[in-house]
């Protein structure tokens, strides 16, 4: 169970997505490296339009104020960790929970849970995260290990994201993402590749890239914001797509440059 810091106060309890009613709440998850948080502004910019969209008003922590962040830190007492900001109607929690080693190379597994439409576009980060984490309990039942991420699949069976993560793939040169319109998360991770790579980029409505030359698993708690992908089974555990992940190797490195370059102090 995380540590809470709630309204400024230490709380018992955990800053978990479905503890909250339907629509109440918005959240961010970050990771905390030796007191240095990754692209903060990031992560802040996300929550305040889905704040904006539902009438919510900003606390200090969503507005960025440094201090506050600081000051709830000392009171959570850790300097390495997932934090987790949630946001509510007269609320504001921040948590702390370990973090845990990331696979340097994942693999893709496709799930039958289908991603389910959102509240509106571009879709905001709220709570409860139902379908994601029904998403993540069927990649549990499958007895994948961490390594491996969960791919949802819209309605019309074009690929959206992974269960926790988003998805980017190169082909023929071009960086292609799952567009807006299969209910997937502006991640920030992705946003930040797209604006790093150097690549043209196409947003598309498209299912398994059988063609595609390198495929990267995108989350803000991995390091560098990334890791390679090294094969792709379906939902019955036979092989989709195999590659090389050094072919990622480029992107991997100038994302991971990107993201250091705009990191926050938070001691």
């Amino acid at each position: 169970m995380s540590r809470v810091c709630r309204n400024g106060v230490l709380a018992a309890g955990d800053a978990t997505p479905g503890s909250f009613p339907a629509g109440a709440a918005f959240f961010e998850t970050l990771a905390l490296r030796a007191g240095l948080v990754e692209c903060l502004d990031d992560h802040l910019a996300r929550l305040r339009a889905g704040l904006d969209r539902a009438g919510l008003a900003a606390g200090p922590l969503a507005a960025g104020d440094l201090a506050a962040w600081r000051a709830a830190l000392r009171l959570l007492g850790g300097r390495e960790g997932v934090l987790r900001l949630v946001v509510g109607r007269g609320f504001e929690e921040l948590g702390l929970r370990a973090l845990l080693p990331s696979p340097d190379v994942f693999g893709l597994r496709s799930l039958r849970t289908v991603r389910d439409a959102p509240e509106w576009l571009p879709r905001p980060k709220s709570a409860p995260w139902a379908n994601s984490l029904a998403a993540a309990i069927e990649l549990r039942s499958l007895g994948e290990g961490a390594g491996v991420e969960g791919v949802q699949f819209d309605a019309r069976g074009y690929v959206s994201e992974a269960s926790r993560s988003s998805l980017a793939w190169v082909e023929d040169g071009v960086l292609s993402v799952p567009a807006a319109s299969t209910g997937r998360l502006p991640g920030t991770a992705l946003g930040q590749l797209l604006r790093c790579a150097g690549l043209p980029v196409r947003e598309v409505e498209a299912g398994v890239p059988l063609r595609a030359e390198a495929i990267l698993v995108l989350r803000s708690t991995l390091p560098g914001g990334a890791a390679a992908v090294s094969r792709w089974d379906d939902a019955a555990g036979q092989p989709l797509w195999s590659g090389d992940p050094a072919a990622a190797r480029p992107l991997l490195t100038a994302l991971a440059a990107w993201r250091a370059q705009r990191c926050v102090s938070l001691p």
